[in-house]
């Protein structure tokens, strides 16, 4: 490949993610008990702030539950994810929905905790995720790892299967479909164990804002590719003459 040849694909690929800004919860020094077959739960907090109102942003979340004492199982439990912007409007999202129940599986998974990252850009749906290609556990923990999309059921715990419909809204439209939309403000984290048998703690969370690039139009992509290749292929022949 020479150099107009790198310098065109460079200048095409030139989109993207940029800066990321991650807000973990500062109170949770210690890992948290979540209350056994108590649909109370627990709710968490994290104040926000220093974001751009105006910019676009990727939302994830870092979410790390283990099982306590005899062990808890993933199947258990229900948690959501909340933003309250500073002008008060408000959004949520379902995060997990007893991650594998369904009609024969009525319990959901039995595996001990999780270690993730949920991400509108996953490949695969969280509710399902045995059954998906990036299926993996921790050596050490047994816990759940990976990125995936959250659950989005919007169902009962106590009745929801993995055949049921996944609300339409995710993280981008959380901060962005609102009318005046603005990542800055409160953000809340919901869990609860919906059975009885085994017991769980939160040992982190956290919220991530990266930072989206705009895209280019591509009249203006084609034109600064031009101005470049040109350019260099200028450069290119006044060093012939030289020599």
């Amino acid at each position: 490949m020479n150099a107009i040849q790198q310098l065109v694909i460079g200048a095409a690929l030139a989109t993207g993610a940029s800066a990321t800004m991650t807000f973990s919860d500062p109170g949770l020094a210690t890992p948290l008990a979540i209350p056994d077959h108590d649909a109370a739960g627990i709710l968490r907090t994290l104040a926000v702030s220093g974001l751009d109102g105006t910019t676009r942003y990727a939302v994830d979340v870092a979410l790390n539950i283990q099982g306590s004492g005899y062990g808890g199982y993933v199947g258990d439990l229900y948690a959501y994810l909340a933003h309250q912007t500073p002008s008060g409007a408000y959004a949520m999202t379902v995060l997990l929905n007893r991650p594998g129940r369904s009609d024969t599986q009525l319990s959901g998974y039995d595996d001990t905790g999780l270690t993730i990252t949920l991400s509108d850009s996953a490949a695969a749906d969280i509710h399902t995720y045995q059954s998906q290609p990036g299926y993996q556990l921790a050596a050490t923990t047994g816990a759940l790892t990976g990125t995936w999309q959250p659950d989005r059921r919007l169902t009962n715990p106590d009745d929801v299967v993995s055949s049921d419909a996944r609300a339409a809204i995710s993280f981008d439209e959380m901060v962005h479909g609102m009318a005046n939309p603005d990542p800055n403000g409160y953000w809340y984290l919901f869990v609860a164990d919906m059975q009885s048998g085994a017991t769980m703690q939160l040992n982190s969370w956290s919220v991530s804002f990266a930072e989206l690039s705009a895209v280019p139009e591509p009249a203006s992509v084609l034109g600064t590719m031009g101005l470049l290749a040109g350019g260099l292929l200028l450069r290119t022949r006044r060093r012939k003459r030289v020599a």
